[in-house]
């Protein structure tokens, strides 16, 4: 592991034998995958400067992917030729630290870091993969641990693998593969629609917990559409129909299609419009190829919304499959072996049909879907086939047109009699954990709510939707390797209908209910649009430090997003009207291009040269796109001297 620091000294160094790296990305150059690497870069720095913005102000800059992003350190992957000098890495490294250094300021050299992890060929069949640090002795020697380091769920283990085989047969909850490139696309927070309490509160008095109860009792024992009497007990998402095996073993039933029909068939009684989506999955195991191909099946239930926002959608999430990998004998036995998943995860499968119940006859502003992933205790795929369909366009619904995602998973139980409920959330989604938040207390729920800011956790179906700039947020009974509430039953047969707690339940359906409404909105909410920030030409203007000490050698800087190329001209003004200073941008251009700009620099002195005296300023923004249609921003920023 190389690691390179933030500091005075090294900064000379990279001054000094920075050169021109050539960094190439599919969309701009094609190189041959045998003339090129990958490498696998670790940013870390403190929480407030390592923002979603920071990272795309980089990625303009340096072209990588995203492979992981947490509250502290940020996994990029950069490809590069080999054509080009052995010491090409370094130098890219270079420029990210002398960004990144510009980014954060004199102040904080020395707080950010930037290690190289791993180098692979671009044309090696490896990927990289999160663990909990516990399951790191029953790995084998074909498994490559690459680093080790700190979230908020817990130690986390980064490793190298070329099957995910070895990996999806350990008995663990949290383990899952990197994204492949998460988006790092702005997307912006929308006003709730118009819910009178009054309508909120008599569906809340509709809740009914054995109604849940009953659902999750009937997703476990999985009883046969077509034979009276015969009951499945699992929903192990290979389970299907249509499945082909290629390694000699005898095909699998259908019980994991069973429980999707049955799901089908819940939403169609309900009035909804119900679709199977159907994709394909193909497990192989290192050394013998491909052993199996399987058709999995997503339920995707529609509840059209009928005001003027009918065509976003907001998406209520939970994956209906199952395992027991933590029971002894598993991989020689899924085809047979009992995997109840009452909490993990009948429970968001029943929280989805009874919301969707309570709510089926309301007059919603937004539409209202409502999905049940199969392929989630393998790593996610049905929540990733979706994802990939909207970001090909060969979805119904645009990413546009996805107002945001509540997801639930494993959210049935409660062990210490404390009822809390975690709520996990990126930057671009932390406004619906607000919404959740604020819901609780306007309805007056006794729920401990946990708002965790955390956009590591991707151990869940949320996480694809981060990865394609999607608001989600994830509301489980946990969101950490320690914990001593679930952590042991989850993924054996343990997990069954003595675990299920009435009233965490109960507060849970109340919770996706209320918030759901809150969300979507009923009755005339025509004046009630969303306000998407990239209406406005110029926004999130942010000016730092306020007051600005020149004595302690600061200097002001400004940052502003753009919707569309525009000129900008910064002016400052006294307070007798006279303007001391002038920095124009020209449209397109650094510091006028469409998303974040954060070039401005100011020493507190005037055009001529001469130093400004301390006071209050008037510090104008005036942004003008091609239309020639202006904004102006008016800010104001104290000097000191």
């Amino acid at each position: 592991m190389i690691r390179l620091n933030l500091s005075s000294q090294n900064l000379s160094y990279f001054l000094a034998n920075l050169i021109v790296a050539l960094v190439v990305q599919a969309n701009d150059q094609i190189v041959p995958v045998d003339l090129a690497s990958t490498y696998l870069l670790k940013i870390s720095a403190k929480p407030a400067d390592l923002t979603d913005q920071r990272l795309a102000t980089l990625q303009q800059h340096t072209p990588f992917k995203l492979r992981y992003r947490a509250s502290t350190i940020a996994l990029v992957e950069i490809l590069l030729s080999h054509r080009h000098e052995t010491n090409t890495i370094m130098s890219v490294v270079s420029q990210l630290q002398l960004r990144l250094q510009q980014e954060l300021g004199q102040q904080k050299l020395g707080q950010a870091s930037i290690d190289i992890l791993d180098q692979q060929s671009a044309s090696a069949t490896a990927d990289y993969y999160l663990l909990d640090i516990d399951l790191l002795p029953k790995l084998s020697d074909q498994v490559v641990v690459i680093n080790i380091f700190d979230d908020a769920v817990g130690q986390v283990a980064l490793v190298r693998a070329d099957q995910p085989g070895e990996l999806r047969r350990l008995p663990v909850h949290f383990r899952a593969k990197l994204p492949v490139d998460i988006s790092l696309e702005l997307r912006f927070e929308k006003r709730l629609a118009l819910a009178p309490q009054a309508e909120v509160d008599n569906l809340l008095q509709q809740v009914s917990v054995k109604q849940w109860r009953d659902l999750i009792q009937t997703m476990t024992l999985n009883e046969d559409l077509l034979t009276t009497g015969h009951r499945f007990l699992s929903r192990y998402a290979l389970r299907v129909h249509q499945a082909v095996q290629h390694d000699g073993q005898p095909k699998p039933d259908i019980a994991c299609d069973n429980s999707a029909d049955w799901i089908a068939q819940k939403f169609q009684r309900l009035g909804l419009e119900v679709e199977i989506d159907s994709f394909q999955h193909a497990r192989s195991q290192i050394g013998k190829g491909k052993i199996g191909d399987y058709t999995m099946r997503n339920v995707v239930a529609t509840l059209p919304g009928r005001g003027p926002h009918k065509d976003q959608v907001y998406l209520l999430t939970a994956h209906y499959d199952s395992i027991a990998s933590k029971t002894e004998g598993w991989e020689q036995q899924w085809r047979t072996m009992p995997a109840p998943g009452s909490s993990d995860n009948a429970s968001g499968v029943a929280i989805l049909l009874e919301t969707a119940r309570l709510i089926r006859h309301l007059d919603l502003d937004y539409s209202v879907r409502f999905i049940a992933f199969s392929g989630e205790e393998l790593f996610l795929y049905g929540s990733r086939y979706y994802c990939d369909l909207v970001q090909s366009q060969r979805s119904d619904l645009s990413a546009d047109q996805i107002a945001g995602v509540l997801n639930f998973d494993l959210i049935g139980h409660d062990q210490d009699g404390r009822l809390d409920i975690h709520v996990v959330h990126d930057e671009r989604s932390r406004w619906i954990a607000q919404v959740l938040h604020s819901v609780t207390e306007k309805y007056g729920l006794p729920l401990d709510l946990r708002l965790q800011y955390n956009p590591g956790f991707i151990y869940s179906d949320h996480s694809p939707f981060w990865e394609i700039g999607i608001p989600a947020v994830l509301l489980s009974e946990e969101s950490a390797f320690n914990s001593r509430e679930s952590i042991k039953y989850i993924h054996s047969q343990a997990d069954n209908m003595e675990k299920i707690t009435d009233p965490l339940g109960e507060l849970a359906l109340k919770l996706a209910v209320a918030t759901t409404v809150e969300l979507a909105g009923v009755g005339d909410s025509a004046a009630t649009q969303p306000v998407a920030m990239s209406e406005k030409l110029l926004w999130n203007v942010i000016l730092f430090p306020n007051p600005v000490n020149l004595a302690h050698d600061q200097s002001l800087s400004l940052d502003y997003f753009l919707s569309q190329p525009a000129r900008i001209q910064i002016d400052l003004y006294n307070t007798n009207g006279q303007k001391v200073y002038e920095q124009n941008y020209r449209l397109g251009k650094i510091g006028g291009k469409q998303g974040r700009n954060g070039v401005f620099r100011w020493n507190g002195r005037a055009n001529t040269g001469n130093r400004i005296a301390s006071g209050v300023y008037l510090l104008r923004v005036t942004a003008t796109p091609a239309s020639g249609e202006s904004e102006i921003i008016n800010l104001q920023v104290a000097l000191v001297h």
